[in-house]
């Protein structure tokens, strides 16, 4: 009885323990990235067409970036990434149904790493594989 104690009571001072120095649910979206933007009219290789693009993200990590002029989707799913000041990154696991990335970042795979930058408070940029595309609230 002594030993099913002694191992009860090991197995949940370690979790308790992982769950203090992880946290509960791991990293999340920045504070500063959540919110409602608008892509500019071209991506930073100056020649992709974004202007189309909206991008919405929620405090609880979810995404959506899509097409507003024809309804399309482009990718959506969740993000998550520590809050490293100005610029950092996220990690991205998009949905498997309507999965379409901007042409510019046509290699992206479902589950990807998208640098970000925090201009100011109304502009942020987001990259993929030295492509970026910059959002305004």
């Amino acid at each position: 009885m002594r030993k099913i104690l002694v191992v009860t009571f090991a197995l949940t001072a370690a979790i308790i323990m992982l769950v203090a120095f992880t946290g509960c649910g791991g990293s999340k979206v920045p504070e500063r990235l959540v919110g409602e933007w608008q892509c500019a009219d071209l991506a930073s290789d100056g020649y992709t067409d974004t202007s189309f693009y909206a991008l919405t993200i929620e405090t609880d990590g979810t995404f959506s970036l899509y097409d507003i002029a024809a309804g399309n989707p482009g990718i959506s799913g969740t993000m998550k990434g520590d809050d490293t000041g100005k610029l950092g990154i996220l990690e991205l696991t998009c949905n498997e149904d309507d999965f379409d990335p901007p042409v510019c970042w046509a290699k992206m795979q479902k589950n990807s790493r998208v640098r970000y930058k925090i201009m100011d408070e109304n502009t942020i940029r987001l990259g993929y594989v030295g492509i970026w595309l910059t959002f305004t609230k």
